[in-house]
This record gives structure tokens, C-alpha cells and sequence, in this order.
């Protein structure tokens, strides 16, 4: 497909990775009645919007403690969760773990929660992009290899507001020895939609996003489209290591701007885009197709995502529907 008709305009969708925790008894959250004590953190638990950032007094304590610069501690928590009121899944909440992710081949080099504060550091670097892919479920991990762009980290298209990311357990618990990190799911609001719901058909369709082309404007599902948004490949690491195009390779073309990405590539990210639509559904009408917006590479957040979406191929008549493609219980 040449590059230029890989344009989306206006319409966009964000993936956040986010970030967070830390050590000691003098560490803030201690609380001798236990509603402000961290818990453990284990796969499949759900919690409130707590975060370890909300209060500069606890921020100030945690940067003393850690001799790490206020700011760049403040930075670092803003939205790290704190781990202090666990919530039943099946009730609203704010955040879930999806998943827990080890680090074996670093653990002696993260002894000192320190190193999680300081993220302008290679270590760091290393620690984001090591958890980011281990937050991907086996298929997925799978999936994003066929885009054929180094560290991709695939997940669902998400609703508006909610996001993926990891936190560190709680500077107390990293201090015990719960050396873990947390891939998490977070919603604007609270609510009892779970991560696995994302995959499959129970997500209802007011959460997807599906697009009207012709009016160029996102939809409901429900409401006829003619194509939908079903996953986002990042490509932030691969576009920092020079081995995918980044903003330079954005050109002006006779239909707008596109980003230039030989015709081979585009292949590959549309093998991994088709791959996901075979995982989430049984249609066979659409096929999976690649594209970036251009006005948006990079996001006003450092981010580099390559949208995959349910669409006909370019040379076939639009289809247009009613309903999500995502048909699997």
C-alpha cells in the first residue's frame, strides 16, 4: 500500500505507558490502623486512585530519604500508584493488575529504589522497555514480532481516557523484597471493566472505537462505520534507535502528509495488525491495515504509535457495518 494513503488526519488515539515506587521505615503511607499501609501486589488485584505523588509532603519525604532532586522525584510519582487500598475486581475501581513482571537479570542493579526515581538513566531506560514487553500477553507478544519493529509493544485500542502501564511495587514492599512490577490498566473513572474484557466481546461497543471515513469522525460501534480501531503498535523504541523512520521521513504529498515507509514494511505491520484481528474475531470480510497519523509522529507525549485497524484493503469498496469486530467471549 503506498505510504500515502496511510493518513488518518485529525483522528487519533493515544497509548500511555506510565510509570512508578520505593524503600524504608520512615517512608511515607505507614499508617498504624492499615488504611494507609501498602499491600502486596499480585496479578488479578484491583485499586483505588490512590497515587504516590498526590501529596508534595510525601514526595518531599521520598526524595530525602533517596537523595534523589524533588523534581525529578515529583516527576517520577506523579502517577505511580501507592498500593494502599485494594478493591474487589468486581466492583468499580480505578486500576488493575493485569499481569506481574520480574526482572531477575537486573534485580542486583535495582537493590536501591533510587534507580526507579531516576529515570534519566540508561538503567532506567532498560527497566522501562524490559517491563513494557513483558506486560504483553503471550499472543500479543507474537503478534507485535510479525510488525517486524524492534521492542514493538502491542496492545488493544482502549477508551477514551483509560491506559496501560506499569509501577514498581510500593517503596515499602520493594525494601522486603517484593521486587515486582505491575502491568496496569487504568480508567478515568472507576469502573468494573477488566483487562481481559478488552480482548473479547464482552467490552461493550460504546467503548470501541470505530470510524466513519467519509465524515472523518470517530463513532460508536454500534452506529455504521466502516472501519475500527482494534490495537496500537509502539514504535517509540525502534523510531529512538534509528531502525524505524521518525519525524524526518514525514513528507507532503498530493492527498497530505504521510510518513515514507518503504512498501515491504508496511506489509509487515500489516501482517501483525491482520494477525490481532484473527485473535479478537471471526470476521473474514476485513483484513488488518497499518497507518499512522502523521500530524501526530510523535504525540505530544514522546509517543510513536502505529494504529492497526478492521478495514478493507485499498483496492476494495469500504465496508461499512454496524458492530465491533471484537466477536470472541
Amino acid at each position: 500500500m503506498p505510504s500515502c494513503l496511510r493518513l488518518l488526519g485529525a483522528l487519533a488515539a493515544v497509548l500511555v505507558i506510565l510509570a512508578g515506587c520505593t524503600q524504608s521505615p520512615s517512608l511515607p503511607g505507614g499508617d498504624d490502623n492499615g488504611d494507609d499501609t501498602p499491600q502486596d501486589v499480585a496479578e488479578g488485584t484491583c485499586w483505588n486512585g490512590d497515587k504516590l505523588g498526590s501529596d508534595p509532603q510525601d514526595v518531599l519525604k521520598l526524595s530525602d530519604t533517596f537523595k534523589v532532586p524533588y523534581l525529578e522525584t515529583a516527576r517520577a510519582l506523579a502517577d505511580r500508584p501507592s498500593f494502599t487500598g485494594r478493591v474487589d475486581c468486581d466492583r468499580d475501581h480505578a486500576m488493575e493488575v493485569y499481569k506481574v513482571v520480574q526482572l531477575p537479570s537486573l534485580d542486583e542493579q535495582l537493590v536501591d529504589y533510587a534507580t526507579l526515581l531516576q529515570r534519566q538513566t540508561p538503567l532506567y531506560d532498560e527497566v522501562a522497555r524490559s517491563v513494557a514487553t513483558g506486560c504483553m500477553t503471550e499472543e500479543l507478544t507474537k503478534t507485535a514480532a510479525l510488525a517486524g519493529v524492534d521492542h514493538a509493544v502491542m496492545a488493544p485500542a482502549l477508551p477514551d481516557g483509560a491506559s496501560l502501564g506499569w509501577a514498581p511495587s510500593a517503596p515499602e514492599k520493594w525494601a522486603d523484597g517484593q521486587r515486582i512490577f505491575a502491568c496496569t490498566l487504568t480508567w478515568p473513572k472507576p469502573e468494573p471493566t477488566r483487562y481481559a474484557d478488552l480482548l473479547t466481546k464482552s467490552l461493550p461497543t460504546s467503548k470501541r472505537t470505530c470510524i466513519d471515513s467519509k465524515a472523518l469522525v470517530f463513532v460508536d460501534c454500534a452506529r455504521k462505520h466502516d472501519r475500527e480501531r482494534i490495537a496500537v503498535i509502539e514504535a517509540r523504541e525502534a523510531v529512538a534507535a534509528g531502525s524505524f523512520p521518525g519525524p524526518k521521513a514525514i513528507k507532503d504529498g498530493p492527498t497530505g502528509r504521510y510518513l515514507e515507509v518503504p512498501d515491504g514494511r508496511w506489509k509487515q505491520l500489516d501482517a501483525a495488525c491482520t494477525a490481532y484481528l484473527k485473535m479478537v474475531s471471526g470476521t473474514k470480510k476485513l483484513t488488518g491495515i497499518a497507518n499512522v497519523d502523521a500530524d501526530r509522529w510523535p504525540t505530544p507525549t514522546g509517543s510513536y504509535p502505529i494504529y492497526c485497524d478492521a478495514d478493507r484493503r485499498p483496492d476494495q469498496e469500504p465496508l461499512v457495518t454496524e458492530g465491533s469486530v471484537y466477536d470472541r467471549g
